[in-house]
């Protein structure tokens, strides 16, 4: 574990999702596609069903379009007009999102931070609502790690702007400097830096550099802010 910098107690810490908190098998997008074009799409171009999707997801994201809408749209662009087979097809994207898996020492650190008293959530860009994405938490007995959930698709507010950061700092009503990040993606390390909010970064790869750098997600105990 590296550090950058950082001075006051933690109280809370606040993660990213994908990359983070949890990884998949198949990127979504991807895998979808994938999956109508085996069945019932044969001719599907892949390239061009996936970009819409990713297009799509964008707007979901900033609560633009809902999640039904767009997986609707995205059927609508590809030409799949049985309706029992769109049903199918959404249905199937529902289950692929929650085929989700934790890292490495993830559980065991996830329940320690909890007994240290330290508040836990998500800040999350996401087409999932926060209540979607708990519930896949609460299934694998971590209630504790989704306390408070911010997801741009209720908020309507995406990561780097500022506004999700500090509806999270709302939520949990400690100090920014009391409340950390944990992230993978650079522009969002540094929206949390703007707002004040203590950086970790985790499978990073960028230049800005994070107030904290984890290995493993273990190393988040050995941050001596954790720690009176």
């Amino acid at each position: 574990m590296a550090k950058a910098g950082g001075n006051d107690m933690l109280k809370a810490i606040s993660f990213d999702g994908n990359g983070v908190l949890y990884y998949r098998d198949n990127v979504g997008g991807d895998l979808i596609c994938e999956y109508i074009k085996a069945n019932y799409l044969p001719d599907l171009d892949l390239k061009a069903s996936v970009t819409k999707y990713e297009e799509l997801s964008i707007l979901c994201m900033r609560n633009d379009l809902s999640k039904r809408q767009m997986l609707e749209e995205h059927l609508n662009y590809i030409g799949l007009s049985d309706q029992r087979a769109r049903e199918n097809v959404i249905a199937k994207e529902i289950e692929f999102s929650r085929a989700i898996h934790l890292y490495p020492t993830e559980r065991e650190t996830i329940l320690e931070l909890n007994k240290m008293g330290i508040k836990m959530g998500m800040i999350t860009n996401t087409v999932q609502t926060g209540e979607e994405k708990a519930m896949w938490f609460r299934q694998l007995g971590l209630d504790c790690v989704v306390e408070e959930v911010v997801s741009s698709i209720d908020i309507g507010i995406s990561k780097p702007d500022p506004g999700i950061y500090r509806e999270y700092i709302r939520r949990v009503g400690f100090e920014p400097g009391e409340i950390a990040y944990v992230a993978h993606d650079e522009i969002e390390l540094i929206g949390a830096h703007q707002v004040g909010m203590v950086t970790i970064s985790f499978n990073y790869n960028g230049n800005f550099k994070a107030d904290y750098n984890l290995v493993l997600f273990k190393d988040l105990l050995d941050i001596p802010i954790l720690s009176c």
